[in-house]
């Protein structure tokens, strides 16, 4: 669920952010000039067209790309917290390092498509791996308690605990929502930090997606997380669907994403089928969100029509 508008624009961006994060990283014991320092130590933000109040509001520095594509960047010398506001959906991310926002100035009436939030799981630099899958699984919790649902690719099959974590694991570079309901064992959390596991979820028209690269330490056990979640909207979830077609296409995406997730549909059948039924269990009872009802498109044309 990458928002994807121009490819060397948001490279950039990122490549920005990941730069400021380890600056901050390496200065985050002192007091360094070097790094810009922001007085605001909490930050709301709305997915959609307030995002852009949000930003305007609170100090983001602003990046312009000739395509329309814009972003919103917020970083701090020492951790902020981001409170994500999404009507009783909301819940705090604490230790951000760097928050940024992108949108694209074509659909001025979508606002902010996606935020990116990075941070520590912890605010100590290094922490064991017992540590750092309980808070983690903590801060999973937390995203459930505010009412968020797991959501499963549309192509990929519909798993539960440790039977989603199973398939996961068994492909290099395969990329699959966990569940958040089952935590691992430390042995088998050892395994998903090579992977930078994911945990995508869903809520009122908007998706949430939790991830995290490893960085072993000299000391044995112990290493640091850098921890990204992203909030993105419905649009920007499904953009790559859209990235080849016309600009009214894109602005009227809800008219045709049906027809488009035809063939992704297909593909859950088909891998679901590969499974070893002795091994794997469907989880017929998962719900996809609104927007994946094989009749979600002819339903929105008829509202446009009126």
């Amino acid at each position: 669920m990458n928002f994807i508008k121009n490819k060397i624009f948001v490279v950039c961006v990122v490549g920005f952010a990941l730069v400021v994060f380890f600056t901050i990283e390496k200065f985050a014991s002192g007091s360094d000039e070097r790094v810009i320092s922001m007085n605001q130590n909490l930050v709301k933000i709305h997915p959609g067209v307030e995002g852009i109040y949000d930003a305007k509001s609170q100090g983001f520095e602003v990046m312009n790309h000739p395509s329309g594509v814009f972003s919103y960047t917020k970083h701090w010398d020492n951790s902020g917290t981001v409170k994500v506001v999404h009507g009783s959906r909301g819940f705090e991310i604490n230790n951000v390092a760097i928050l940024t926002a992108l949108g694209d100035g074509n659909f001025p009436g979508r606002g902010v498509d996606n935020w990116d939030v990075l941070f520590s799981i912890s605010s100590k630099k290094e922490i064991s791996l017992e540590e750092a899958r309980d808070r983690t699984m903590e801060l999973l919790e937390k995203i459930r308690a505010a009412g968020w649902q797991r959501y499963v690719e549309t192509s990929d099959p519909r798993l539960l605990g440790r039977q989603a974590m199973i398939y996961a694991l068994a492909e290099p570079g395969r990329i699959y929502s966990l569940d958040s309901k089952y935590t691992p064992t430390l042995e088998e959390w050892g395994k998903l930090i090579d992977i930078e596991p994911r945990w995508n979820f869903y809520a009122d028209g908007v998706f949430v997606s939790l991830t995290f690269s490893y960085h072993a330490s000299s000391n044995p056990g112990m290493g640091s997380y850098l921890m990204d979640v992203e909030i993105s909207t419905a649009s920007d979830a499904y953009a790559a669907y859209f990235s080849r077609d016309s600009v009214e296409k894109k602005k009227n995406w809800k008219e045709y994403l049906s027809d488009k997730l035809l063939s992704v549909r297909e593909e859950r059948v088909k891998a679901e089928a590969k499974l070893d039924p002795h091994e794997f269990t469907i989880d017929t009872s998962y719900q996809a969100p609104p927007f994946e009802s094989p009749d979600f498109s002819a339903k929105a044309k008829v509202d446009a029509a009126h």
